[in-house]
């Protein structure tokens, strides 16, 4: 499929899914933004978000290569995207989950030392999850071989310091911080 085919597809399913929002957010990395991409609302359709799965594992496969030992993914929409990436790579999942504004590894998940270790997430702004699951990879002696995102805003440089492949470069997206924020300045609350 050509990146164009990709971008029409995805905007597709974002449309018939309602993924992608508009109002007024409060992003992971504290920054605010008038459009917000709730990648978890893509999933309500596996079969339709399958060609997704399909061309982020092809991706990962060709430019990580083989042996990957594990796919690690964090929340809900990153255990869904490693557990679909791990299936089509023949390999083990791993799951972190947030606790107390850190990633961890839930109970049962451990890396052995020299085990190859893919992330993946659904979006990165400043890439503060991506670095958080690298740390965890490398705390365990572990290698992080890259990072897999379903898609980027495209706003800022983001160096995890391993290979990263995206799907989706996002347009029209933001990023800004509180205290320069249009919709904070004109009384507009968060959306939940």
């Amino acid at each position: 499929m050509t990146e164009l085919g990709l971008y029409a597809r995805f905007q597709q399913l974002c449309e018939a899914t309602s993924a992608i929002q508009e109002g007024h957010f409060q992003l992971a990395s504290g920054f605010h933004s008038s459009r917000f991409f709730r990648c978890i609302k893509l999933f309500q359709n596996p079969t339709a978000m399958s060609f997704l799965f399909d061309t982020l594992a092809d991706k990962l496969s060709i430019a990580m290569g083989a042996n990957i030992d594990y796919v690690l993914g964090a929340n809900e929409a990153g255990s869904i995207i490693a557990f679909e990436v791990a299936k089509r790579l023949h390999t083990k999942v791993a799951i972190a989950r947030q606790k107390d504004h850190r990633y961890r590894l839930i109970d049962g998940f451990s890396f052995q030392h020299q085990e190859r270790v893919l992330i993946v997430d659904d979006i990165t702004t400043t890439g503060g999850t991506a670095k958080q699951l690298i740390d965890i990879v490398r705390q365990a002696n572990a290698e992080p071989v890259g990072v897999g995102l379903i898609a980027t805003k495209g706003i800022f440089e983001v160096d995890l310091s391993c290979p990263v492949e995206v799907l989706i470069t996002l347009q029209g997206m933001d990023a800004i911080n509180p205290s320069d924020c249009p919709l904070c300045q004109q009384g507009i609350p968060i959306t939940m």
